[in-house]
């Protein structure tokens, strides 16, 4: 199995700090991604799916979603790769293999909660020293190249691209699967005693709750990400483990957005063009997403399907920022030309709750239906019902019972159809 080279990792790390400091306005930006993009055209050249668009604007490509991009996936990598190559490499991967689906290549399947196919990546040695180096500036330490650290990695599974940091310097990494036992991941990571904790939203509250409990354990530096974390949660958090969780924004499509010195979200808009699709009735977006770095497997113009608010953010950084995710553009609520987003259904919840209370509101055409435990279920759908109210609208609010387990991501806020 290949190791990462430190050399490339370095670079990369000393490239993203230098284009922070040196990206002062849009413009400036721009003609960086203008530059990169001109640069990717031989890689455009040999991805089946728009070879023949190699040399053209990137406006000229077409827009498509996850889900095409999944389904072609033999014509969306430049190696000749079959999905059914990739998939099993990336089977082995999570079963504790090199997962390489070709010499230094690997192959890694994401956490994704929507449906259809599983979402899978390739990634080669230079792109993940790429990708590592970009990752350490942006979300550790300024010295941690040179001092090291501890990084302990909450996910469904692990790949090479994630282990591959104890090859980047001085690192100490410690996987811990979403199966691990909510007691034995306190012990392991007492034990560990990580500077830095990269977990979803759930596995960071249940360490809250562990040590609200009693647990003594505490984390120096807390990374959010894969799933919604709401203004409430996060302070709660904050409060009981007494780091606040800086979210980070990754999907199965690149690293899309780190936090600045601030806490706040920024795109990581100096590696990538991020386009926004406008969602009708609020100020949010979704993005349509360009990666000007992924050479194995391109993404061009992959319209993604979060909720993006965006904001502004006193770093003075010309990136654009923006709330932490709230959830996807399906789970949006809307009757007719009302819409809800998610975010507002958390702070409603959260408010009538608490924070540390474990819900799921469902809506639909005919109405809501509201899960908690017992203690806390009227409480919920009271505070849904007054939200619809605010907003004009009449709908039966029912209370169910509790929610169900979580198995791979929470997710509390949702939309079904039907």
């Amino acid at each position: 199995m290949a190791t990462v080279d430190r050399s490339a990792v370095l670079k990369s790390w000393i490239a993203a700090r230098w284009s922070a400091a040196r990206l002062r306005t849009r413009p400036d930006i721009e003609a960086r991604q203008a530059r990169l993009w001109t640069r990717m055209t031989p890689v455009i050249a040999r991805t089946p799916a728009v070879a023949h668009l190699a040399g053209q604007p990137l406006e000229a490509f077409p827009i498509v979603s996850p889900d095409e991009e999944r389904r072609d996936f033999d014509q969306w990598n430049t190696l000749g790769l079959t999905r059914a190559e990739a998939e099993a490499a990336a089977r082995e991967a999570e079963t504790g293999g090199a997962g390489e689906v070709r010499p230094g290549v690997s192959a890694g399947f994401s956490s994704g909660s929507s449906g259809g196919l599983r979402g899978l990546f390739l990634s080669s040695p230079a792109e993940r020293a790429e990708y590592l180096g970009h990752l350490i500036a942006r979300l550790l330490p300024r010295l941690a190249l040179i001092r090291g650290a501890r990084i302990a990695l909450c996910l469904r599974a692990t790949s090479s691209l994630y282990s591959d940091v104890t090859g980047a310097g001085p690192f100490r990494f410690l996987f811990l699967g979403l199966e691990t036992p909510g007691d034995e991941r306190v012990e392991r990571l007492a034990a560990f005693g990580p500077d830095v904790v990269i977990a979803p939203s759930h596995v960071l509250a249940d360490l809250a709750r562990r040590v609200e409990t009693g647990a003594s354990w505490t984390p120096r530096r807390l990374l959010q990400g894969a799933e919604p974390m709401g203004d409430a949660e996060r302070d709660w958090i904050e409060a009981v483990l007494e780091s606040r969780p800086a979210p980070i924004y990754q999907a199965t499509e690149g690293f899309l957005a780190a936090p600045c010195r601030l806490g706040t979200l920024h795109l990581n808009e100096d590696v990538m063009v991020v386009e926004r699709e406008a969602v009708a009735g609020t100020n949010r977006f979704v993005p349509i997403i360009t990666d000007l770095r992924r050479v194995t497997q391109p993404m061009v113009r992959v319209r993604l399907g979060d909720l993006l608010e965006p904001t502004t953010c006193i770093c003075r950084s010309p990136l654009q920022a923006i709330r932490p995710v709230e959830g996807r553009l399906e789970d949006l609520w809307r009757w007719g030309g009302i819409t809800i987003p998610p975010r507002a259904v958390d702070d409603a919840v959260c408010e009538a709750l608490g924070a540390e209370a474990e819900w799921r509101a469902v809506a639909g055409p005919g109405g809501v239906m509201v899960q908690a435990v017992p203690d806390d279920v009227t409480a919920a759908a009271d505070s849904v019902r007054e939200l619809l109210r605010r907003r004009g609208l009449e709908l039966p609010v029912t209370a169910g019972g509790p929610p169900p387990e979580i198995v791979v991501k929470r997710r509390r806020v949702r939309w079904i159809d039907g």
